[in-house]
């Protein structure tokens, strides 16, 4: 009976936060809607806070009627801040005079001077249409730029899942949560303690974890931050051990990757021991492959010649 009850009233208390923000939803939809009513001129300015180009401007009825009809806002969107550049922004005017603004965050929230912040909206489409009829198309595709990318960072963890030791995959959420840079990283003994299970020869664990590191998502500046993990993890062993490792094999693409931008990325291995030469000429080699001009310049300056 307690346990029901409990459950009962907890149910209560997690629907009360929805009902008051619906509430304050609706509120505060009808105030724009009503600001948008008084307004007799839009103006609206190109992406950024500085307000530098006016891109439309208008006093028809029609867009205002418009704009009421493309803001949606989701039961529980917001609102929240964001220090992003926000844009195309529309500023809305009663005799000359600016009595709210209205602005896009990245196609997927709807700013406002109303809610000071901004508010996930219901319908994209909907929303980023009133903008294309307008001929700023620049909303559209900026959003249609991030959707790309959401997919694409998505393959590239999947891909990053799906080539890590099987040993660390259950220990890699907690890792993960660990993981914020710059003042607190993962305790890596638990992650050294499996792979020592999972791989007893060195020489074989360290070839696994430059696999690893070698599917990330491409780019040897700007990638996931998780991908560190795994590059913190090589860094603990000497140059010499790494080497040893990864000379006189055929290695694979991955493996390639991972010893290229172990040694010849951002941070390449401090140690000065040499890297041989076939195996400089191998990850040179490697590298020049990729259409990544920073890499290509990366691995040229660190095997192209003998250090």
């Amino acid at each position: 009976m307690f346990r029901k009850l409990f459950v009962a009233l907890a149910l209560v208390a997690c629907a009360l936060p929805v009902v008051a923000g619906e509430k304050s939803r609706l509120q505060l939809t009808s105030e724009l809607f009503a600001l948008i009513d008084q307004a007799d001129e839009m103006v609206v300015y190109s992406e950024g806070f500085k307000r530098e180009f006016v891109v439309y401007r208008s006093s028809s009825r029609k867009d205002f009627e418009q704009l009421k009809s493309a803001i949606t806002l989701k039961r529980t969107g917001g609102p929240f801040q964001c220090a992003c550049m926000d844009g195309p922004e529309i500023a809305l005017l009663k005799n000359k005079k600016e009595i709210a603004t209205v602005w896009n965050h990245e196609g997927t929230a709807i700013g406002s001077s109303v809610w000071n912040g901004d508010w996930y909206n219901g319908d994209a489409d909907r929303w980023l249409r009133w903008f294309d009829a307008r001929g700023m198309t620049g909303a559209r595709e900026f959003f249609n730029q991030v959707h790309r990318e959401e997919i694409r960072a998505k393959e590239d963890e999947r891909r990053w899942l799906k080539t890590m030791p099987s040993s660390l995959k259950p220990l890699w959420s907690n890792a993960v949560s660990q993981y914020q840079p710059p003042g607190k990283y993962p305790n890596l003994e638990p992650l050294n303690l499996a792979l020592a299970k999972q791989y007893a020869d060195i020489s074989g664990r360290i070839r696994a974890l430059m696999a690893w590191y070698g599917s990330g998502a491409g780019p040897w500046s700007g990638f996931p931050g998780y991908e560190e993990i795994a590059e913190k993890l090589l860094r603990q062993y000497p140059a010499k051990v790494l080497i040893e490792a990864v000379e006189s094999r055929n290695l694979t693409d991955q493996e390639l990757e991972g010893a290229a931008r172990i040694f010849g990325g951002w941070t390449p291995v401090r140690d000065s021991t040499p890297i041989p030469a076939d195996l400089r000429h191998a990850l040179l080699e490697h590298c020049l492959k990729s259409s990544d001009q920073d890499k290509v310049e990366r691995a040229q300056r660190a095997f192209a010649s003998e250090k």
